[in-house]
């Protein structure tokens, strides 16, 4: 199973070295946008996206934006600190009705209490219409990521038709979201959601819902911003070590400028604080990018990193903030790639680990540099040693011993690999 040290593929059925080893499960399953997160006992949770082998992608047009879905969601479990992971399990009980994507991921989490909480987007059909319609849904893991709960929908499904608006003849989406599990073990879900757009080219809401018994039940959800916020840029969250809610989003402003902003959600008020841009040259694009704005925090230092489509040479932006995100600077994270692109952070308290994938020659690969708390470059930018299919998408977690878990997409398989907890000396080969 090892291909570097520490280093474990996962594919839809069993696990295999990615120098040597084909994937078990048929050619139509790929599987894609990765999460990754590890509980308090030091267990792994990997989750993806896999094309649903039950459904015929003809059958949906070949693109996930029509009702008939083509994906399913699985989780593997490491007991072993990522040397070795159990069985994949399937997440949702009704097959193929997950609609995810690298740029709408469903995201798992864990609780003090051990569960393992899941949220992601779902295709249902309206009742009353007989359309279309995007919900969020949640679920968790009582047995140790053995078998989930059947899926409760968070949020209201509304009986306005905006078929003709939407693309992809959906009546609503509640899509594009995040959760985050919090010191105090309360459960927030954020999702971006059209009840209030009239036009293609208007802005959605962002609402908000709490669970404070380990997922059980829902609070009646909250909206925390009417309009403004990009329709499909998916929403990131994070909690800070007051149990506040750091969200990072991406505006719209009326001439079209759709600057990365970071925001606090309230523990004790539940409300949201006004957008803060997180840096960078100004981006004025007529229509959705597609690109989130991850987030970290230790103490009063928050760290932001996006794609930015308005610099003179468009990439990744490493944004630090020391004020308690009222004020960020931003500077490029890979300046001398082709292409840099799906950022990942996260900190250990020490160091804040910055992960995405780039080119810079040949094929596409992933890419990490680590950075002080005072965010200040500490260490080389590392190129990922990886089979020579594309490598993209990954997503970064603290392990309990202070080092990072990756895990990321090549070709049809998610890898996952342990990252030390300071900077290392090699230096990426252009």
């Amino acid at each position: 199973m090892s291909f570097k040290a520490g280093f474990v593929v996962l594919a839809s059925l069993a696990f295999f070295t990615p120098a040597t080893a084909a994937p078990v499960s048929p050619a139509e399953h790929m599987a894609i946008a990765p999460d990754v997160a590890i509980n308090a006992k030091g267990e792994i949770a990997i989750l993806w996206v896999d094309k649903a082998p039950e459904q015929r992608r003809q059958e949906s047009g070949g693109t996930h934006d029509n009702h008939l879905a083509v994906t399913d969601l699985y989780v593997a479990l490491s007991r072993d600190g990522g040397k070795t992971f159990d069985a994949p399990t399937k997440v949702n009980h009704d097959s193929g009705v997950v609609w995810g994507q690298q740029v709408s991921r469903p995201r798992i989490d864990s609780t003090k209490k051990g569960s393992w909480q899941v949220s992601y987007t779902a295709n249902e059909i309206h009742p009353k219409l007989n359309k279309p319609a995007l919900t969020f849904h949640h679920t968790r893991s009582l047995d140790g990521g053995k078998s989930f709960e059947a899926p409760q929908r968070i949020g209201t499904l509304t009986d306005n038709d905006m078929s003709a608006v939407i693309h992809g003849g959906f009546t609503s989406a509640a899509a594009f979201g995040a959760m985050a599990v919090a010191p105090d073990d309360s459960i927030h879900v954020l999702w971006i959601d059209t009840r209030f757009m009239k036009s293609e080219a208007d802005a959605g809401a962002l609402f908000t819902s709490v669970s404070r018994d380990d997922g059980a039940t829902f609070q009646t959800e909250k909206q925390q911003l009417q309009g403004g916020v990009c329709p499909c840029c998916q929403l990131m969250a994070i909690a800070d070590a007051q149990s506040n809610i750091l969200i990072g989003s991406r505006k719209v402003t009326a001439d079209n400028f759709r600057p990365s902003t970071f925001a606090r959600l309230d523990a004790a008020t539940d409300t949201m604080s006004e957008r803060v841009d997180t840096g960078g040259a100004a981006w004025q694009i007529a229509g959705c990018p597609l690109k989130p704005t991850a987030i970290a925090v230790s103490g009063n230092a928050v760290f932001t990193a996006v794609y930015n489509g308005g610099e003179a040479k468009p990439g990744v932006l490493f944004s630090y903030s020391g004020d308690n995100g009222k004020t960020f600077t931003a500077t490029p994270a890979h300046p001398d790639a082709q292409v840099s692109d799906a950022p990942s952070i996260a900190t250990n308290g020490r160091y804040v680990l910055l992960a995405w994938h780039g080119k810079t020659t040949g094929a596409r690969r992933v890419f990490y540099r680590m950075y002080d708390v005072t965010g200040k470059p500490a260490g080389d930018i590392i190129e990922l040693a990886a089979a020579p299919e594309n490598a993209q998408n990954p997503v970064v977690a603290v392990r309990r011993d202070g080092k990072f878990q990756i895990a990321y997409q090549q070709s049809n398989r998610i890898y996952t690999e342990v990252l030390p907890a300071s900077p290392a000396t090699k230096v990426v080969k252009n």
